[in-house]
């Protein structure tokens, strides 16, 4: 849902719907002038809120997505924002180069994986696997590789839980490409149904010819 275009839309009613109203009660009613500006308001104000409403369950219909789908997925994003951050968090935090290439992509995934979700909540459940664990686990992870590599005197039980850890992450990596595939699925059915399309009619315009 575009907010911004929203915004300016049900703005610029309510604003036209207040001042026709402060018009109307002014000549109408004879309740003195301070009243009749309040009264204007409150009904441009009201008619606000409720285009926000339509609007939103206009855009929710056209998801295929209930109010309360919504807010259940809203507080799955609301949280998954924050584990995103702290996960952006760390990419300066590391020395090597094959440690930070690692989190740049982790980061590269989660952001996009959230980002699709974020712009289309519907998709939330073709990602279900990463909100409920593939996220926690790269977070957690991550955080414990950079907290320990950043530690002086490393022991060899040390660079053995590194190493561990950086093989779990690749892991996890190959997790996380799977989890944008099927976030994508039903756009990449989408596209092959139209270059099935595009191609037969091409074929059938050659033949034609």
């Amino acid at each position: 849902m575009n907010t911004f275009l929203h915004f300016l839309l049900r703005s610029v009613v309510s604003i036209t719907i207040g001042t026709t109203s402060f018009a109307v009660y002014l000549l109408a009613f004879d309740i003195g002038f301070p009243l009749t500006l309040l009264a204007g308001t409150a009904t441009g104000i009201a008619s606000f809120f409720t285009i926000k409403e339509i609007q939103r369950s206009v855009w929710l219909n056209k998801k295929g997505l209930t109010r309360k789908e919504y807010r259940y997925i809203g507080k799955n994003l609301k949280e998954a924002k924050e584990k995103v951050k702290r996960l952006q968090k760390q990419q300066l935090k590391v020395r090597s180069l094959g440690a930070f290439k690692q989190i740049l992509e982790i980061n590269r995934l989660t952001r996009r994986i959230f980002q699709l979700v974020s712009k289309d909540p519907k998709r939330y459940y073709s990602a279900e696997s990463f909100f409920y664990y593939n996220l926690d686990s790269v977070v957690e992870l991550t955080e414990k590789y950079t907290f320990l590599a950043s530690q002086p005197g490393k022991s060899q039980e040390t660079f053995l839980s590194l190493q561990q850890t950086r093989s779990t992450l690749d892991e996890l990596i190959d997790s996380l490409e799977k989890d944008l595939q099927m976030v994508v699925a039903d756009d990449m059915d989408h596209l092959k149904m139209e270059l099935t399309f595009a191609n037969k009619h091409l074929t059938q315009n050659k033949d034609l010819k």
